[in-house]
């Protein structure tokens, strides 16, 4: 996937820090401001109780749509699922019959409601505790945003560094995805019937990267003026944890100096930069009276 033209804004000191040190910050998910990031609040887009009534049907239809496909459940459900497969092949009228008892007995079906409560809470906290082995670093495809020049880099005091990743080194950087935004935080299934086509005969291990890329990856509508890619990484088993992640010199192309920015720190940033990249480019912003944020080469 080819890259957008990519952004960070650091206030001052995170400016120094990042270019003396050569190492860009990674946050951990619980350390955002926003702590409903990189977090899933339901099993499913509905209700509980109404994804539960739909599931019965949602089973069978999965296991009609895979009469000879082997199963990729747990353990101890693939028999009745072959046993089903089995039944459904022989005689495919039975399926509806079969939908219904379940609905009859959602109990004896292991479709209770109090059962499901507690599976999926504890499902919900076992995804959020997982995202926390997570290392994210998140950038912007806008350098003229007043509000983020605000916020990110402190009133306009910081400044902007664009990041251009390096092929030839084959750099992590390159693995930038875009973030999407939405109304709500995603649920771990967008539909009942996904969920069980996939948990009854789906690769499990593609459907746990999806299901993580789909909350990694979401933010809601709030926050879509950050226009944001971002990086995650997670820590590898053993790994230590670490906040820092390292970059090449050449990566960094672009310095924006912020339109309030001191001279005394302009000065320092600068020669940082300089001494960096030599081949960097700097620009200065500058500010119109409605606002609206343009930069002249420096």
């Amino acid at each position: 996937m080819s890259l957008p033209p990519l952004y960070k804004y650091l206030n001052v000191q995170g400016a120094k820090l990042t270019l003396a040190n050569k190492c860009f910050k990674f946050a951990k998910p619980s350390e955002y401001d926003d702590l409903e990031d990189m977090t899933t609040q339901s099993l499913f887009p509905d209700k509980l109780e109404k994804a539960l009534a739909t599931m019965p049907d949602g089973f069978v239809d999965a296991i009609m749509a895979n009469l000879y496909a082997p199963p990729t459940c747990a353990p101890k459900l693939r028999p009745a699922v072959v046993t089903m497969q089995m039944t459904f092949r022989a005689n495919p009228q039975l399926a509806p019959i079969v939908a219904a008892g379940l609905k009859e007995d959602p109990e004896k079906a292991g479709l209770g409601i109090e059962v499901w409560k507690t599976r999926s809470e504890a499902f919900v906290n076992e995804t959020n505790a997982f995202m926390q082995n997570y290392r994210v670093f998140c950038v912007t495809t806008d350098k003229a945003s007043e509000r983020m020049w605000k916020e990110y880099a402190k009133e306009h005091q910081g400044i902007a560094l664009r990041i251009t990743p390096s092929f030839e080194k084959d750099s992590k950087y390159l693995k930038f995805a875009p973030v999407t935004y939405q109304e709500k935080r995603p649920p771990i299934f967008a539909k009942v019937a996904d969920f069980a086509a996939e948990s009854l005969f789906g690769n499990q291990t593609e459907r746990a990267r999806t299901v993580l890329e789909g909350i990694i990856y979401a933010k809601t509508n709030a926050y879509k003026f950050e226009n944001e890619y971002r990086l995650a990484i997670p820590l590898g088993e053993g790994e230590e944890d670490y906040r820092t992640q390292p970059f090449h010199p050449e990566e960094i192309t672009e310095l924006y100096l912020g339109a309030a920015m001191k001279d005394t720190d302009k000065q320092e940033i600068v020669a940082t930069a300089k001494a960096l990249n030599p081949e960097i480019a700097v620009f200065q912003a500058k500010q119109d009276a409605k606002g609206r944020i343009s930069f002249d080469a420096v």
